[in-house]
């Protein structure tokens, strides 16, 4: 029987890929910057193997691009993308919502309303530019609420690399605002009432999914805007 270890050390790989996913997503290694894994290793204290690694990780999360034998760099978030992303997001989160709104305590139903208020003021706002990460304090929200592990994991994992899809410079143009400001209206008032199924059905519309209580396999699919 194999000896377990004392403890759980995090391995090189993860931190380097922490470390990395924290500065895309933060903006210090902007979108088109190509990514050397010698300079990288050097920079992060490791060897190249774990980068390679954590490169390969982020690529698969979306956030970086791999061309063999031509570069690496950050991806480019494109405005094809933006549609599905957003979509994805809803498909994600929507059961979560369902689920997590009537049991929110009264701390976190109060943020995640207020939240929801903070971000309707932004899109009310004549000089507010439109933000890829505007809504993510309200997902990260229901990631804490959520009580399956698994299901936390895997939110946890997509959040990043769907949301920062949404970083496409003419976000504005892509998408019908007015229409996702409906959505959160509605989720808004769920919040209020801890209605998980209203809950859910306006998260959809705020993603610009059709309605759950209505929609096929067939109608879940990327929108034209």
């Amino acid at each position: 029987m194999f000896a377990q270890p004392s403890e759980t050390r995090p391995l090189l790989r993860d931190i380097a890929r922490d470390r990395l996913r924290s500065e895309i997503m933060r903006g210090s290694l902007c979108p088109g910057e190509r990514l050397d894994d010698q300079e990288l290793a050097a920079r992060l204290g490791c060897s190249r193997t774990p980068v390679r690694e954590a490169l390969a990780d982020l690529a698969h999360l979306g956030l970086v691009e791999l061309r063999a034998n031509r570069y690496t760099r950050v991806a480019v978030p494109a405005r094809e993308d933006v549609v599905p992303a957003l979509q994805a997001l809803g498909l994600l989160f929507g059961g979560v919502v369902r689920v997590t709104v009537p049991r929110l305590g009264d701390r976190s139903r109060s943020a995640v309303f207020r939240r929801l208020g903070l971000l309707l003021d932004c899109l009310e706002a004549p000089s507010w530019q439109p933000s890829a990460d505007a809504a993510t304090p309200i997902y990260r929200t229901f990631i804490e609420e959520c009580r399956n592990p698994m299901l936390t994991a895997a939110l946890r994992g997509a959040l990043d690399g769907l949301t920062f899809r949404l970083r496409h410079r003419e976000l504005e143009a892509a998408l019908p605002w007015q229409d996702i400001r409906t959505g959160i209206v509605a989720l808004r008032v769920a919040v209020d009432l801890r209605d998980g199924r209203l809950a859910e059905r306006a998260t959809w519309s705020a993603h610009l999914l059709p309605d759950p209580d209505h929609a096929g396999p067939e109608d879940v699919g990327p929108a034209h805007v």
